[in-house]
């Protein structure tokens, strides 16, 4: 016996409000992102995913980055932008908190910066040479 799963097709009510912040750690000097975003008219718990530059057809591919995807019905799921650099997966560095009350869903992340990542090199640009982005 062969079980179908099929996906229910719900409508979408548009995008939730959200806010980015940027910051960076006093004591680390890690690049730091925090997204809050409110979703009013439910109850489920929100979800994320992070997806390479690759997966995604809305623009051509570009390795410097990938997106962090935050997804809850019956909203539309939104797609942030963010640098292709690891994220800082230690106790404290990652975390997302879901306030069932305010309907506020939080996630905060932590890169990973140069010097932490075995064999990553810091290019050192000579002054006044002009840097160009490929």
């Amino acid at each position: 016996v062969h079980l179908v799963r099929r996906r229910v097709a719900s409508v979408k009510i548009g995008r939730p409000a959200y806010q980015v912040h940027k910051s960076r750690d006093a004591e680390t000097g890690q690049r730091c992102l925090s997204f809050q975003l409110v979703y009013p008219e439910t109850d489920a718990q929100p979800r994320h995913r992070f997806m390479s530059a690759y997966e995604q057809k809305v623009e051509p591919p570009d390795r410097a980055f990938q997106y962090l995807l935050v997804a809850c019905v019956p909203y539309e799921t939104v797609a942030f932008k963010i640098p292709n650099v690891p994220v800082d997966r230690s106790e404290g560095r990652f975390a997302t908190s879901w306030d069932s009350t305010g309907k506020r869903f939080v996630l905060t992340l932590y890169f990973v910066e140069q010097e932490e990542i075995p064999g990553a090199v810091c290019p050192v640009v000579p002054e006044g040479a002009v840097v160009r982005r490929q």
